[in-house]
């Protein structure tokens, strides 16, 4: 925790020692940093056209959650529905989340899934943030589902404030994914804002308990979504303080996959929040395998 304290003072140092354009590259961490002599510069990137405003819904679960599998089927109807309009993050977490006896013995905890899981209010399952608004627990009848589907729809139609635009490009042979991330400010905002870069993965067979079934478990379930690691630190790479319109930024990242990791299975989330509401202002999501 002292370690990850001291790179966040040093990151909103550095930052404030710079003025806002694409050259500026504040400290990474230092793991992740783009590996440029290796893999040659970041791709050039030009505006979007017509960028529209895109959502992340955080879902919280665990594989000892009865009512998560219910939750989890309406938010993969969601997600074909807006694709790619619409971005996921499975955060497994809390008690129900504890690694057990088989079939419940894959351990999906993470420290930034911890972090961020003391942020939400209520700290039960099912549960979601809507581009970081406060949390909603579905509870066992899934009336909170309702809700969820509510916010996605209202953030869908807010005017966008930035663009985001992401490329990644995986090298097998290394066990690396480069990560591009291309930000632009739309308007002229007030405050300090920050990229967060997150890896998750689907397709992972495991335990689960449904809670309409009898007995409840299943023994080879399919997890998707699944928060595996974020890429910055927890609380995103400040980027811009009291940004211009038309202001952009480009940040790229060199990251190892973990072991066991499916690269065609893994996708990356970009997303820019503003540092003094937690909210998110724009999302992007890309495979790692493309």
């Amino acid at each position: 925790m002292f370690i990850r304290s001291f790179l966040i003072i040093g990151l909103f140092a550095a930052f404030a020692l710079t003025s806002c354009s694409d050259k500026e590259d504040p400290i990474l961490k230092l793991d992740n940093v783009y590996l440029d002599n290796i893999y040659g510069p970041a791709p050039e990137f030009t505006s979007l056209e017509n960028p529209q405003k895109n959502t992340l819904i955080e879902e919280f679960t665990g594989h000892k959650c009865t009512a998560c599998p219910a939750a989890a089927e309406q938010l993969k109807e969601w997600l074909e529905e807006l694709h790619p309009r619409l971005s996921a993050i499975a955060i497994h977490a809390g008690s129900l989340a504890a690694v057990g006896n088989p079939p419940f013995d894959s351990d999906f905890n993470t420290l930034d899934g911890n972090l961020i899981w003391g942020e939400i209010e209520g700290g039960f399952n099912p549960a979601a943030r809507i581009d970081r608004r406060p949390g909603i627990f579905a509870g066992e009848d899934l009336i909170g589902v309702e809700e969820w589907r509510s916010r996605i729809d209202e953030q869908l139609g807010q005017a966008p404030q930035a663009a985001l635009q992401l490329v990644t490009q995986h090298v097998p042979d290394d066990g690396i994914v480069n990560i591009h991330a291309h930000t632009e400010f739309l308007n002229a905002l007030q405050g300090q804002y920050a990229l967060i870069v997150a890896i998750t993965e689907s397709k992972i067979i495991s335990g689960q308990e449904d809670g309409r079934l009898t007995p409840p478990e299943i023994e080879e379930y399919e997890h998707n979504h699944v928060l595996r690691d974020i890429v910055t630190l927890t609380e995103g790479l400040p980027m811009a303080t009291n940004p211009a319109a038309n202001s952009s930024f480009v940040r790229s990242f060199s990251y190892k996959l973990g072991d066991g990791w499916v690269p065609e299975n893994c996708h990356v989330v970009a997303f820019v929040v503003d540092r003094t509401s937690d909210l998110v202002l724009n999302v992007v999501e890309a495979s790692v395998h493309q």
